[in-house]
């Protein structure tokens, strides 16, 4: 299949806003795929888009909310731009959240970012994102069935390999194989996968969420009525609790010129 070919010219409104949302998350390369422009051109309109006047003095709250939701993967040179903070500044931050780890019970909020963020960032990036020690967030991973992206963890073996130019073209190429599903774990997962949610099939099985939720829609399987009436009810909940807690911290995020204030609260129940 040919490829489509990128987007050249002025950027639309669309386009502008795909890319404030995006980019803090996702970083250069993913938002260039995905807008189909080059990552040049994607790293040169962040930095006109999100740029911030430069900042002095204590960092605060949303600073490192900004510096977590982006950190390992937007580069830190052109996230001290979104913060108006010199890039030494940046990492300097970064290494104080990662030696003041929290600690106590992990909370319903942390799981969520821990389920936005694990698949695309690397242990030692989650340590700053998440404020926990890289062995809690591998553990908490586990009990919620994460595992890396496909194209993160082709793209980290790499990063990791031998510099021998033909070793790094071999693990680019190579391609990340899942075990099989046996004849067993099908009949057992078209058997309990419409009365439970996915982490609890996955809990059941063995197998990561992602494994769970692919084979099921390979396999044309759907969750039960009662089932989504739960998971809905459970959602609104969910919701109204984010949207209370964003209030008390919306004018504090609405007075830094540049920002784009946003609640991300999305519970993954299927």
């Amino acid at each position: 299949m040919t490829p489509r070919p990128l987007r050249r010219g002025n950027w639309s409104v669309q386009e502008l806003e795909r890319l404030r949302q995006l980019l803090p998350a996702r970083g250069v390369p993913t938002t260039a795929r995905l807008l189909r422009r080059s990552a040049e051109s994607v790293e040169r309109k962040a930095a006109e888009l999100l740029r911030v006047p430069p900042r002095r003095g204590d960092w605060t709250a949303s600073d490192d909310q900004v510096l977590q939701d982006a950190w390992g993967a937007v580069d830190a040179r052109l996230l001290a731009t979104m913060l108006g903070r010199p890039p030494q500044d940046v990492r300097k931050r970064a290494g104080e959240l990662r030696e003041r780890p929290l600690d106590g019970a992990w909370t319903q909020p942390e799981r969520l970012r821990l389920k936005r963020l694990y698949g695309t960032r690397s242990d030692a990036d989650l340590e700053v994102c998440l404020r926990r020690p890289a062995a809690e967030v591998r553990a908490m991973a586990q009990s919620l069935c994460l595992a890396k992206d496909k194209r993160f963890a082709a793209a980290a073996a790499v990063a990791a390999a031998a510099t021998a130019a033909d070793e790094v073209r071999a693990l680019a190429d190579r391609p990340t194989r899942m075990p099989r599903w046996a004849p067993g774990e099908v009949e057992r997962l078209r058997a309990i996968y419409p009365d439970r949610d996915n982490l609890a099939v996955a809990q059941a099985l063995g197998r990561t969420v992602t494994s769970v939720a692919n084979k099921a829609n390979q396999l044309g399987l759907r969750k039960s009525q009662l089932l989504l009436a739960d998971i809905g009810r459970a959602n609104v909940s969910l919701r109204y609790r984010s949207a209370d807690a964003a209030l008390a911290v919306a004018p504090a995020v609405a007075a830094m010129p540049g920002r784009v204030a946003r609640v991300e609260a999305t519970a993954e129940a299927t």
